[in-house]
């Protein structure tokens, strides 16, 4: 029966009213606010307060903001992850990369929705266009080294002006010569992300939401429901043994041998290497200890350009808990370390100017060095030698890749590389596996062939019957 004219409604029960074209209604939160729905119909609004009347019934959580995706993304990355960082579970280095790819990636594309509303499909539509369009950080990033280009052209353009009239005037019967044109290069397209940056955007945006549904902003999250792009994992790239002995015999004159030699013989991270100090190597011993590492940090953006500003800092937070360990130096590379000791000491004592950080590897005032500039440098020793381009990064693989081959046991190797778990270790190697296998299964080929006679006897019948199921004849 219809409520009477004096009927009073329950608690949370709701109300639904005119609202500009359509209707609206209200429902009391055991907070003590109140959340508004909206709809075309009466009927709609009544319907959306029932569900949530039914959601406080359940108790799970109403969202009664209109926080925008970008809006809680800032508060995410700017309260939260510090907060982590302060608390020791999570790296400094990666809530500077989850920070600069929220900005770049996500909520350039997401930041508008609204919050509560986010959906799969939006999700959807933001990676399509991560994986198939033009970068947008990429296009963003073209743009402002153009801007800086027309700006430094316009300084130079007018610097020439002042200068040209306090010049003497040239004769009238002398022409100026036709000014030389250069052709500028077509730049080179911007691609799209690849599928495991997107997957690894998406999994940002999972640790988020995931956050969001936590602090019951959302009842669900939204990037959990939606299937990442396929992994396609590249083969490991390393040096073949013949790149290998090509790449040392330029390394070895080179003033960062000892640098390479290290890296290629222990598989150390670029950064592990250049954090290493002389207090935890002993040459005496033969060991060296992986404490720390070196990396960039974000100080800040120049207000004029654009560009970042970096500095380099020593970090204790290796990438796993077992990257921490003592490795046994080869004979080799003990020479190697000593021959650069002591030019380092004679560099030190002859320099104007030294920072004696007690760094291993430095620059020519004893400053660490940039990452970068060890990236370039590597380039040269490749194309010196003659050798496809690789990464640093390689050595690494280079010196599981020829371990491997050389018949180590791989739990030698992981624990030589400090991976965690020893299925990491093979699921990045299992393309050298596989060779590794055939090379077995070869060997074994010629171990039967060593064990068989040279002509095999026939079967018998006792052969034939050796299953117990032949009747003898008579």
């Amino acid at each position: 029966m219809a409520a009477g004219k004096g009927s009073r409604r329950g608690n949370n029960e709701g109300s639904a009213y005119r609202y500009r074209n359509g209707w609206a209604g209200q429902v009391s939160m055991p907070d003590g606010t109140r959340k508004t729905v909206y709809g075309r119909t009466r009927d709609a609004v009544l319907d959306e307060i029932k569900k949530v009347r039914r959601a406080i019934d359940d108790g799970v959580p109403v969202v009664t903001t209109r926080m925008t995706v970008g809006e809680y993304l800032e508060q995410w990355v700017t309260v939260v992850l510090p907060s982590r960082v302060v608390a020791g579970t999570l790296a400094e280095s990666t809530a500077e990369s989850y920070e600069l790819l929220v900005r770049l990636h996500i909520i350039p594309v997401l930041g508008r929705h609204e919050l509560r509303k986010l959906s799969t499909a939006h999700v959807r539509q933001w990676m399509t266009a991560k994986l198939t369009e033009p970068s947008a950080a990429g296009v963003a990033a073209r743009r402002r080294r153009e801007e800086e280009k027309a700006r430094r052209a316009a300084e130079k353009e007018a610097q020439k002006q002042v200068v040209g009239t306090d010049r003497p005037q040239r004769p009238r019967g002398r022409k100026p010569g036709k000014p030389k044109r250069v052709q500028t290069p077509e730049p080179k397209p911007i691609k799209p992300l690849s599928a495991r940056s997107v997957r690894y955007l998406l999994t940002i945006l999972r640790l988020a939401l995931k956050d969001a549904v936590r602090e019951e902003l959302l009842v669900r999250n939204v990037a959990d429901l939606v299937q990442p792009p396929r992994k396609d994992d590249a083969p490991v790239r390393a040096l073949t043994e013949a790149e290998a002995g090509r790449v040392l015999a330029v390394a070895l004159v080179d003033r960062l041998a000892a640098l390479w030699m290290i890296m290629l013989a222990l598989g150390l991270r670029k950064g592990e290497a250049l954090g290493l100090r002389w207090d935890v190597v002993d040459l005496d011993a033969g060991t060296v200890q992986i404490r720390r590492k070196q990396r960039r940090r974000l100080v800040g953006v120049d207000p004029d350009t654009g560009r970042k500003r970096w500095e380099l800092v020593e970090d204790d937070q290796l990438k796993t808990k077992g990257s921490k360990a003592t490795l046994a130096l080869p004979e080799m590379v003990v020479v190697v370390l000593r021959e650069h000791k002591a030019r380092q000491s004679a560099a030190k004592e002859a320099a104007k100017v030294w920072h004696d950080d007690g760094l291993v590897f430095t620059t020519a005032t004893g400053r660490g060095i940039q990452p970068r500039n060890v990236n370039r440098w590597w380039d040269k020793v490749c194309a010196d030698a003659g050798v496809r381009r690789t990464r640093v990064h390689d050595l690494r693989h280079t010196s599981a890749t020829l371990l491997f081959r050389a018949g180590v046991d791989l739990n030698e190797i992981r624990a030589l590389l400090r991976h965690t778990r020893i299925a990491t270790t093979a699921d990045i190697y299992i393309d050298v596996l596989e060779d590794v296998r055939r090379g077995t299964a070869a060997s074994m080929d010629t171990i039967l062939d060593r064990l068989f006679p040279p002509t095999r006897p026939d079967a018998t019948e006792s052969d034939d019957d050796a299953g117990g199921v032949g009747v003898s004849e008579s």
